[in-house]
């Protein structure tokens, strides 16, 4: 009888006496981290698609802040002023960039994301902050309207007039066929008094309506002084408890090849606003073609109160409406003011014009 001796043998012994023996501390089925080519590749793979989201991600955020940090770079180079007008877009893509780089859970990428949008919420912040004084008794209300070289809908404009109980109505790019349109409408009977230059077939003319006294101080019709080939009336707007001073803005728009004449257009209305007395007060209107975005926007109003900015209104955007695929994205025009207060302000769309109308309410120190 032969007796099989088995203690003695060894774990490749007793394999090949038993093929379904499995040697102590070895999982069935698993294989050595280097015996198994799929899985290397498999965490190859892996750990390539966790790089490219950390390469996206950074990517992402580099233009997002490259695109921000724009609006501190004065600039005429066409592709840096438009650029110039994407801040909320910048805010919007940061907080997108966040939420994806939070699910994605790249925890590193994700404090440099979450520092540069805290910065941008931080610029964007104030425009959300109201500091206008809705009980302050309003002495008066101003209207800019931009009437897209005379083909708005004069009789919307005048209803928002009405509403609003307007005294004071600025129109950019007036023609004298809009004049008669707005008379036609009401506008000889609710206004008293006009000054500017309207002016048929180009965007160049301006035109002031008014329920009180005005005074002209200039007609603002020479380019050298304004800046700019529109008509920038400036005058004085005598009401119940004091005097205004009322000037029109309206620069070049800065299309390709004229980002140049914008520039100086800007220019020229801070040089206007530096000659001024220092108790004066003061009202700018109209369609500045810049916003908060563009550096030489932000020193003309500095020191002035935008309407909207002070209402607290957020995003607000005046630009483009009709005639372009664009939805609104911008605000191009303004009420900037000095020594009133800001009691309230919106905006006015009307059909058949590419702008939107601001109006503000005032209310003038007490005398």
């Amino acid at each position: 009888m032969t007796v099989q001796q088995v203690d003695g043998g060894t774990a490749h012994d007793a394999a090949e006496a038993d093929p379904g023996h499995v040697p102590p501390g070895v999982t069935p089925g698993a294989s050595g981290a280097s015996g198994d080519p799929g899985a290397a590749a498999s965490r190859r793979r892996g750990w390539l698609r966790r790089r490219w989201v950390d390469v996206a991600i950074g990517v992402a955020l580099l233009v997002l802040v490259a695109v921000g940090a724009l609006r501190w770079y004065d600039s005429t180079a066409y592709v840096v002023v438009v650029l110039q007008t994407a801040g909320p877009f910048v805010v919007i893509g940061l907080g997108l960039l966040a939420v994806a780089t939070l699910v994605l859970r790249r925890w590193w990428m994700l404090l440099p994301v979450v520092a540069a949008l805290v910065v941008a919420a931080t610029v964007a912040a104030p425009a959300f902050r109201a500091t206008s004084s809705p009980k302050t008794d309003r002495d008066l209300t101003v209207m800019s309207a931009n009437v897209w070289v005379g083909s708005a809908n004069a009789g919307q404009l005048m209803d928002a007039v009405r509403y609003h109980a307007v005294d004071v109505l600025v129109l950019t790019e007036a023609t004298p066929a809009f004049l008669r349109r707005m008379d036609t409408e009401g506008a000889g009977d609710y206004f008293s008094q006009r000054e500017g230059v309207a002016r048929a077939n180009t965007s160049n003319g301006t035109m002031v309506l008014s329920r009180y006294p005005l005074s002209v101080r200039s007609l603002g019709t020479d380019p050298d002084v304004e800046g700019t080939r529109s008509v920038q009336p400036e005058l004085d707007v005598t009401v119940p408890n004091g005097t205004v001073r009322l000037k029109v803005a309206h620069p070049a728009a800065p299309l390709r090849g004229d980002t140049v004449e914008w520039r100086a257009g800007l220019r020229a209305l801070q040089s206007w606003k530096q000659r001024l007395d220092g108790d004066e007060l003061v009202v700018m209107a109209g369609d500045f073609n810049a916003d908060v975005g563009h550096p030489g926007f932000r020193d003309l109003a500095a020191g002035l109160a935008d309407a909207q900015l002070t209402d607290g209104q957020g995003w607000v955007r005046t630009w483009p409406f009709a005639g372009n695929r664009l939805p609104p994205f911008v605000q191009l025009d303004h009420l900037l003011s000095r020594g009133l207060t800001v009691v309230a302000a919106g905006q006015v769309a009307y059909n058949r014009a590419d702008h939107a109308a601001v109006w503000a309410s005032y209310g003038l120190p007490a005398r």
